[in-house]
């Protein structure tokens, strides 16, 4: 693993898969038959209705070793994005191998998170849409359409006042868990930037624009 400035992958997930990887890579030149089987254990595992995350590590075990099977699927339940994976290109690692594991979490990556969450948090959310909608009398409303893991939906129709109303009861509920550790700070700041303007254009249209001067 070489030195790099790595602003997306933490040091530990690379260190959890930086065995498997060089394996790897070492592997699939002396074996380059070994991309089409271990795609083939994938889809395999990923066709059955009770698939885990240990029943794919472990069928890749048996084909390719501990190591390898442990580094694909940490790649395909953490890996997001193409930054990230250019990141692990920046670590050092093979080109060739980088690539394929490019691959496989761009395939088989978002069928595998999606299983896991409608198994292990199927009252969660995955999806939400919004549209406004202008009837010819009276004031716009929010239609806001959630999706939950287990695919049920569960769509909410109302003025602004009572979105807002809803939002502030959520976030009550959230001080009562207090689990503030666990919310990234760009979510936060990003929820004080939007939360600063809904405030900054409710002022200016309850007050008519007007602002105060400071002495």
């Amino acid at each position: 693993m070489g030195t790099w400035k790595h602003e997306r992958l933490s040091q530990e997930f690379v260190r959890y898969i930086d065995q498997g990887v060089v394996e790897l890579s070492k592997r699939l030149k002396e074996e380059p038959q070994l991309r089409s089987q271990m795609e083939s254990v994938i889809h395999e595992q990923l066709s059955r209705s009770q698939m885990e995350a240990h029943d794919i590590e472990q069928g890749l075990s048996i084909l390719t070793g501990p190591d390898i099977a442990q580094a694909v699927v940490a790649s395909l339940r953490l890996l997001d994005t193409h930054e990230e994976i250019e990141e692990l290109r920046d670590a050092g690692y093979d080109e060739q191998t980088v690539q394929f594991l490019r691959y496989l979490v761009a395939r088989y990556g978002p069928v595998f998170k999606a299983y896991r969450r409608r198994v292990h948090y199927p009252l969660g959310w995955h999806k939400c849409s919004f549209a406004v909608t202008k009837p010819e009398f009276g004031g716009p409303y929010l239609n806001m359409k959630v999706m939950r893991n287990d695919d049920t939906s569960l769509v909410l129709e109302d003025d602004t006042e009572s979105m807002v109303r809803l939002i502030n009861l959520m976030l009550g509920a959230l001080e009562q868990v207090g689990d503030h550790s666990s919310i990234a700070e760009e979510t936060v700041q990003e929820f004080v930037e939007r939360t600063q303007k809904l405030i900054t254009h409710s002022v200016e249209s309850t007050m008519g624009g007007s602002k105060g001067t400071e002495h």
